[in-house]
């Protein structure tokens, strides 16, 4: 004869799955249990290069980070910050200033972006350019926690694509003279370079307590 459950083995068969959720609460680790920190994309700073490529390369990072649950400042905001701070698009700055401007858009991380050069390397004068061309865009970034003042990712890339492009000649009294074309950096090539810049930082850094911190920590003066 199989016996019917009593009131109290239910209660008491209620009480253990709810001790059993509670301690699968509590479990959750930390990166899980903790919403994502909030993060401003400082506007590209851009040098052998030009501005349209630098703000391809803003919106980008903002999409890498926005698609990986990060909450990202809203880009009227970090431009208004950049502003009030009066900073220059081709000056270096070290990462106590990248600092002021995350806490000065109200972030918990500040990503600062730099685009180095768009172009290919240099090249004999005399040889004709035509067809297609493989430049590079050279790609900084560094991410530095607002509250602690630290540095927790660095990378540099040269990342490599393909454009269509020719030389522009001009004749001087006889003599032709090939300039080096110019490139800019496309949308699909932008997200493809942010993409590959921050790409370690989602499996390294992203959960981490360097990322989590809120006080403490030597600011890096680079």
């Amino acid at each position: 004869m199989i016996s019917r459950p009593t009131g109290a083995s239910k209660s008491g068969a209620r009480l253990i799955v709810a001790a059993a959720l509670a301690l699968a609460a509590f479990v959750t680790s930390p990166a899980e249990a903790q919403r994502k920190p909030s993060i401003v994309i400082m506007p590209a700073q851009y040098f052998s290069a030009d501005a349209a490529s630098a703000a391809n390369l803003t919106r980008s990072l903002t999409q890498q980070y926005e698609q990986q649950g990060y909450t990202v400042i809203a880009a009227d905001k970090a431009e208004s910050a950049w502003q009030s701070m009066s900073l220059s698009p081709s000056t270096h700055y070290p990462d106590r200033v990248a600092v002021r401007f995350g806490r000065s858009a109200g972030a918990d991380l500040v990503a600062y972006p730099r685009l180095l050069a768009l172009g290919i390397p240099a090249v004999n004068g005399e040889t004709p350019i035509t067809g297609l061309l493989e430049p590079a865009a050279v790609v900084h970034l560094r991410v530095m926690n607002v509250h602690s003042g630290g540095n927790i990712y660095f990378r540099q890339i040269a990342h490599e694509f393909r454009s269509d492009a020719s030389g522009a000649t001009t004749t001087n009294n006889g003599t032709t003279t090939v300039q080096t074309p110019t490139f800019t950096l496309p949308e699909p090539v932008a997200m493809a370079a942010a993409n590959e810049v921050s790409g370690m930082y989602f499996q390294r850094v992203a959960g981490s307590r360097q990322e989590f911190r809120r006080t403490g920590g030597r600011m890096n003066r680079r």
